[in-house]
């Protein structure tokens, strides 16, 4: 028998023994007698006494040996755990070509394999963006994330163009002989346009948009009756439905951690609006100006763009860039001059390439800012008389830049508020320009 039992029995058996001596001494039959002296009553507390003590003394040997049962359990599962774990050994030993790797090796590799896969994930993952940030990149750029929105917005252009027009020569190199003319014009323009977007899946995207243009234009000519004090004037303006154009987007590649979101686009716009060819001009009594009596809302040709945009978010920050390429089509109209009479011909309104590159920040998730620089470069404009050859027109080739910086504030869960002001950098661009958007998505 186990050493640490037969000590706990030792213990333990003189305790329970001893019980019964003291119940086999103790007479109840005093407690039942009406009287009992004093020697019985001390008899009586001794005993007591001496059972309490008893008690006190089994109540630990029954502790000390429920402690030696429990350790011994102990000692027992640690022993059968050695003897399980010395004969698999020999078994793995025996056959190592057939064993899987060590425990330690399988956790090692699966966590490696997890954070790998996690990080994969999360470097393909496109970062988060707030959702004023999102308004801003959608009309810089496009957000797939949108299944169908609807979007009026108001743009308001003002144009302003001097040109000192000299006829006659420079006479002993300071004096100047002949008729000076300075002509200003002055455009405000107002635009409505009306577009809608649909979104098929994460690549596609359809674009639709109906513009309408109102226009006010003053022209002015100093030199009245070869007067440098005199001026004539003439307002002209109306409105009408502009060019509608209609465009496809494709994203080649989502953001990610490494890569930007890059997107491909095509677009198409047709000459629904007023073309300018063919309008009839007037000119002044004295003949020192001229200017066409309608305004044209449109360019009277049909043409196509294609390019790409790419996104890339810095948080808070997105920056993008955009590159795109548009071509005129050759078209023929019965009149292109304006002049009394018919001049047929055909014209070619040039192509034209420009880029815009910007950077937007939110400010919280429902305000953002956004600053832009924009550029485009037109050649030149030909044209055939009937019968004739082509022929450059003279300053058709412009360039125009601007400058822009705007806000958008997110009204409600679904709809938006996109302001931006530019300001024109060259000869040929408008001096400032005000829009207002508001993108309502379903």
């Amino acid at each position: 028998m186990n050493n640490k039992w037969t000590s706990a029995v030792a213990v333990i058996l003189p305790g329970i023994l001893a019980v019964p001596a003291y119940s086999a001494d103790t007479d109840p039959q005093p407690a039942l007698e009406s009287t009992l002296s004093e020697q019985d009553i001390a008899v009586l507390k001794q005993k007591l006494i001496q059972l309490n003590q008893q008690i006190k003394l089994q109540q630990q040997t029954i502790n000390q040996m429920a402690q030696q049962v429990l350790k011994q359990e102990a000692l027992n599962r640690q022993a059968s755990t050695k003897d399980v774990t010395s004969t698999q050994q020999p078994v793995s030993a025996s056959t190592p070509s057939s064993s899987p790797p060590s425990v330690e090796r399988q956790k090692a590799q699966s966590s490696q394999q997890a954070a790998i896969a996690s990080d994969a994930a999360e470097r393909k993952k496109a970062p988060d963006r707030a959702r004023s940030t999102d308004d801003v990149l959608q009309e810089a750029h496009n957000v797939f994330s949108r299944k169908f929105t609807v979007e009026p917005s108001f743009t308001y252009s003002y144009y302003s163009r001097k040109d000192l027009i000299l006829r006659g020569f420079l006479a002993l190199d300071a004096i100047f002989l002949g008729n000076l003319n300075l002509d200003r014009i002055r455009t405000n323009t107002t635009r409505l346009d009306l577009t809608t977007r649909y979104t098929l899946n994460d690549n596609w995207q359809f674009e639709l948009s109906l513009p309408y243009l109102y226009r006010w234009t003053q022209y002015d000519s100093v030199g009245e009756g070869n007067s440098s004090q005199r001026y004539e004037t003439a307002d002209i303006s109306g409105g009408q439905i502009g060019d509608v154009s209609g465009a496809v987007y494709y994203r080649i590649n989502a953001e990610s951690v490494d890569w930007p979101d890059w997107v491909w686009n095509v677009r198409v716009r047709a000459p629904t609006g007023k073309d300018p060819f063919g309008i009839p001009l007037e000119t002044s009594d004295t003949g020192n100006l001229t200017y066409p009596t309608e305004m044209a809302t449109g360019s009277g040709v049909w043409g196509a763009s294609t390019g790409f945009s790419l996104a890339k978010t810095f948080d808070p920050a997105i920056v993008f860039f955009n590159l795109n390429y548009g071509v005129s089509f050759t078209e023929a109209f019965d009149d292109l001059s304006g002049s009394p009479g018919l001049s047929p011909g055909e014209i070619d309104l040039g192509n034209y390439l420009d880029y815009s590159v910007g950077l937007a920040f939110a400010v919280s998730e429902r305000m953002s800012l956004s600053m832009s620089f924009n550029q485009r470069f037109y050649s030149k404009t030909k044209q055939r008389p009937e019968g004739g050859e082509w022929e450059k027109i003279p300053r058709t080739d412009t360039n125009t830049a601007s400058l822009g910086i705007g806000a958008t504030l997110a009204l409600s869960p679904n709809l938006s508020m996109v302001t931006s002001i530019g300001s024109g950098l060259t000869e040929d661009s408008p001096d400032y320009q005000i829009s207002l958007r508001f993108p309502y998505r379903f």
